[in-house]
């Protein structure tokens, strides 16, 4: 029989549906596991000065981008919170106690891939990219151990790379409206000679981008947990082997 011809997009329509529901159903322990996992920004924000002339702002505006730019590590970690509620369907209570194993078990393996897209950012904007959207499905792998979990998730990227690039690609467009949202409504008009409540325009800047990426971070995570968890069923067409050496049965 044919495939047909609006079977892929009919899939990546269920698959963002699906996602969505996820998000509306957990919304409170996805928001929590968000907001662990994004802890180092939550707490640059709360602690960020208020300023007190164009010199402090923009450092403080700094700050906001900064985090900015680091938010993809700690969402590529959420993802292996929402993979446990994804996989499981537990209960409110459950899904956050199980995210929270999830999203421990990931740090070291988004550690070492984060590392791995640095160096392959060392060449050009683009291998790195590349590596990002293979080493994505980290957090999500049930394999054990850096290499394996690594490895796994290339494979699993792979089979689904055109869902998984645009999985990314989205979050990364999400990041940087949220970014530009927040500069626009908190900072711009910029003045040569700012008042002391535009001045705090730049605290709010940070803070404002924390408390969006805690919220948003969720759905592409969330989505990219989906995405590693069909991609395990044999009738999607992935061929994993799961030995010993990986975790599995």
């Amino acid at each position: 029989m044919d495939t047909p011809r609006y079977s892929q997009p009919a899939r990546r329509s269920s698959l963002l549906a699906a996602a969505l529901a996820t998000w509306a159903g957990y919304a409170v322990p996805l928001t929590a596991l968000s907001a662990l996992a994004l802890a180092p920004a939550v707490l640059a924000a709360a602690r960020a000065p208020a300023p007190v002339d164009q010199a402090t702002a923009a450092a403080t505006l700094f700050r906001g981008w900064a985090q900015l730019a680091w938010s993809w590590l700690g969402q590529l970690m959420l993802v292996g919170g929402a993979a446990a509620i994804v996989r499981d369907r537990p209960s409110q209570r459950r899904a956050f106690v199980g995210g929270l194993i999830g999203l421990g078990r990931a740090i070291v393996p988004c550690l070492a891939a984060a590392a791995a897209v640095l160096v392959a950012s060392l060449a050009l904007a683009i291998p790195g990219l590349i590596v990002l959207v293979l080493f994505a499905l980290t957090a999500a792998s049930p394999a054990r151990g850096v290499a394996a979990s690594l490895l796994d998730a290339s494979c699993a990227a792979r089979t689904r790379l055109p869902a998984v690039a645009l999985s990314v690609a989205a979050m990364l467009a999400l990041d940087a409206a949220i970014g530009l949202g927040c500069y626009a409504w908190f900072v711009l008009p910029l003045v040569k000679h700012p008042t002391a409540a535009q001045l705090i325009g730049a605290r709010s800047f940070v803070r404002a981008v924390a408390i969006a990426l805690v919220f948003v971070s969720p759905l592409p995570a969330t989505l990219l947990a989906l995405i590693r968890h069909r991609a395990r069923r044999p009738a999607d067409g992935l061929v994993i082997p799961h030995n010993s050496s990986t975790g599995g049965h």
